[in-house]
């Protein structure tokens, strides 16, 4: 997905184009990281975003050989630091199609970047290793790619892995390997997801299986609040669970959309469906929703008539 400071539009390819553009499409920069460090070696494409701290555009690059995470300055896309994150994970372990996510605490910003059986964090001035968490993979699987991104839950960093099968809660803080000191909790009973990223919102993580599962988890304990079945279905969830107005809306990879309540119990109360192939997350703005298909671009929402009370 492309990444956007409001001034400036950032957008990275799996040719390894990164690029930088005005909001009215004019080209302000590019560069190829793989024409200056290297082929990618993914076995599914590329799935990782841009990520954007104050005044550098952010790339992981997680796969098997020729790991690392860079930094390029917003303003002319030299390189300001890359920092080699090599962590041994065996075979496609090491590949992740993850987006990493910035922290931002004060005037002090921190890479967090989540695959190769790991957490790392990085200063993002340096790129600098600042602490890590292992063990998300102990029985060394060949073959646990991440793909759902971390998100951060007041204190901790939620992270999802093993296909689906762990939650890891870790504190943040801390410096060098604090996986003995800082994991919370692991909640290893399916109350994860494989593909899709989870939603955090008050204290609870709402969490969508590839399957169409929805959890709801207590962030502080990892334990579940609630669960259901959206609707018995062997299509496949890609797109992320997104929270707006109490509801956390889904969209199947068929394109069908569901409505829930983020309440006590699990209910569902609406469905809808576009009937195309979608498995981008939809985007929320100003009332209205984006939906992006293989066919069309969608805008849901009020028109401007009828918000103003006309017909």
């Amino acid at each position: 997905s492309a990444a956007t400071d409001g001034r400036h539009l950032y957008v990275y390819f799996k040719s390894g184009d990164l690029a930088c553009l005005t909001l009215a499409g004019k080209l302000v920069w590019t560069t190829n990281l793989q024409q200056a460090w290297g082929k990618d070696t993914l076995w599914w494409d590329l799935g990782t975003s841009p990520v954007l701290s104050a005044d550098k555009v952010l790339i992981a690059v997680m796969q098997t050989g020729g790991s690392y995470v860079a930094a390029f300055n917003k303003t002319d896309g030299k390189v300001a630091w890359k920092h080699d994150r090599n962590l041994e994970a065996p075979l496609e372990a090491a590949q992740s199609y993850t987006t990493p996510l910035v922290l931002r605490q004060g005037k002090r910003e921190t890479l967090i970047v989540l695959g190769a059986d790991h957490v790392t964090a990085h200063d993002v001035t340096t790129g600098k290793e600042t602490w890590r968490v292992g063990g998300l993979n102990p029985a060394g699987q060949k073959y646990f790619r991440s793909i759902s991104s971390p998100v951060v839950a007041d204190n901790l960093l939620l992270a999802p892995y093993a296909r689906g099968n762990s939650l890891t809660a870790i504190r943040l803080g801390g410096k060098g390997d604090v996986t003995k000191s800082h994991v919370a909790w692991v909640n290893k009973g399916g109350a994860a997801a494989d593909v899709p990223t989870p939603a955090v919102s008050g204290g609870r993580a709402y969490i969508c299986s590839d399957r169409g599962k929805l959890t709801c988890l207590d962030t502080r304990t990892g334990k579940p609040i609630w669960s259901g079945v959206l609707e018995k279905n062997r299509t496949s969830f890609s797109a992320s669970p997104i929270l707006a107005g109490g509801k956390v809306y889904l969209i199947r990879e068929d394109g069908k959309a569901f409505v829930a309540e983020q309440g006590d119990a699990f209910k569902v109360v609406a469905a809808n469906d576009l009937g195309e192939f979608t498995v981008a997350t939809p985007i929320f703005s100003r009332g209205q929703i984006l939906i992006r298909t293989t066919e069309h671009l969608y805008c849901i929402g009020q028109s401007a008539a009828a918000a103003a009370g006309g017909d």
